[in-house]
């Protein structure tokens, strides 16, 4: 019997990375036919449907929450050609139906293979602060890119590494660490949450975010983390509040727990868009 396919993070990066350098001789392009370009990436939070300002949303469970604090280290971030395998549309189903033909199931999960070529990236990890910018876009730097027509991309979520110093101090080594308030029905409680993905990588990816952007020279990729969607089924009643009226740390084995782990990992935690640079 064979030893099944283990992706350590370096080897997925080097994989990534090889096939942004090479891939084009391997895999057609849509669009400019592999023309190489330099965009800008960047990150912002979503405001929830009817709100104003980031953190501020109601679960689908009946919950007011208002973060008053919420970090999280991600990265790296690519860029892929392939339509996603979770989309919905009849396409995302073809494709869906074609990859579980054509690359079998374990092998796609552990290499990416389906995505195509790599059109874009940011290759490092990144601290995040989700309420400070206001839902207004931070821009990270620039990033090469291959032009053509992105449908997919995927992140890394992880503990902040010694390279970030000072600026995940705050974090205190977690990979996400969320505070803030939940009130229902006349009850309120103050709460306090931290999220672990330590390696491997395959417990850390969010895979196949759903995406069509035309990518070219100087435009702006914005990845918008949605907060409000990784608290959908959270059951905050679930949780002991202590009498002194302080705020809660949820634990590991708590539903509120379990659910943000589950949910920040899904690939609709996120979403992105695309800014054109200016003309030329």
């Amino acid at each position: 019997m064979t030893t099944p396919l283990r992706t350590t993070r370096r080897a997925f990066t080097t994989l990534l990375g090889a096939a942004l350098l090479g891939g084009g001789a391997a895999c057609g392009l849509s669009g400019t036919g592999g023309r190489g370009i330099v965009f800008r990436m960047g990150l912002r939070t979503g405001i929830a449907p009817g709100e104003t300002q980031p953190g501020h949303f109601t679960t689908d469970t009946g919950w007011r929450v208002a973060l008053t604090s919420a970090r999280m280290v991600l990265g790296p971030i690519y860029l892929f050609e392939n339509p996603s395998p979770l989309q919905t549309r009849p396409t995302g189903r073809l494709w869906r139906r074609m990859s579980e033909v054509l690359v079998p199931s374990a092998y796609a999960h552990e290499s990416f293979f389906s995505g195509g070529q790599v059109l874009g990236e940011w290759d490092r990890e990144v601290v995040f602060d989700l309420l400070a910018e206001g839902g207004a876009t931070r821009v990270l730097g620039r990033s090469p890119g291959i032009a053509g027509m992105a449908r997919s991309f995927s992140l890394l979520l992880q503990p902040p590494s010694q390279a970030l110093g000072a600026e995940a101090a705050p974090l205190e080594g977690r990979s996400v660490l969320l505070e803030g308030t939940a009130s229902r029905e006349g009850q309120s409680l103050a709460f306090r949450v931290a999220l672990d993905f330590p390696p491997p990588v395959e417990t850390q990816r969010v895979e196949f975010v759903p995406i069509e952007v035309e990518l070219e020279d100087d435009g702006l990729f914005v990845v918008e983390l949605q907060p409000y969607r990784w608290f959908e089924g959270t059951l905050f009643e679930r949780l002991e509040v202590p009498t002194s009226g302080a705020a809660v740390t949820v634990p590991p084995e708590n539903q509120v727990h379990r659910a943000l782990l589950l949910n920040v990992r899904r690939h609709t935690a996120f979403s992105a868009a695309w800014e054109p640079g200016p003309a030329p």
